[in-house]
């Protein structure tokens, strides 16, 4: 944010390089979305014929747009089955049900 607002100040756009998952893409969605100066968020990870798997919500880059969901958090639910099957060779999905456990009793 720092960096924009330094941007801003010259008159220079700023973009967020993105080659991540939805979940990445929409969180530099939302951080674009939040500076003034915002000009786009980059996205290559897409053309994976599997990207949009990795999440409940489909159709997220409709001609190029990402519109930033309403709803609290990132507006986008894992789907842990993708998830796992497109996990890199050797990799192990971690126990997220844990997590979710443990957070509950905090």
């Amino acid at each position: 944010m720092k960096i924009a607002t330094l941007a801003e100040m010259y008159y220079v756009p700023v973009a967020m390089h993105n080659v991540s998952s939805p979940v990445g893409t929409l969180a530099s969605a939302h951080v674009g979305a939040a500076i003034p100066n915002s000009l786009a968020v980059e996205y290559h990870s897409y053309e994976l014929g599997w990207w949009e798997d990795l999440v409940e919500e489909k159709n997220l880059i409709v001609d190029g747009y990402l519109e930033i969901p309403e709803k609290p958090g990132l507006g986008v639910t894992l789907d842990m089955d993708a998830v796992e099957t497109h996990l890199a060779s050797g990799q192990e999905l971690f126990d997220w049900t844990v997590c979710v456990a443990d957070s509950a009793s905090v």
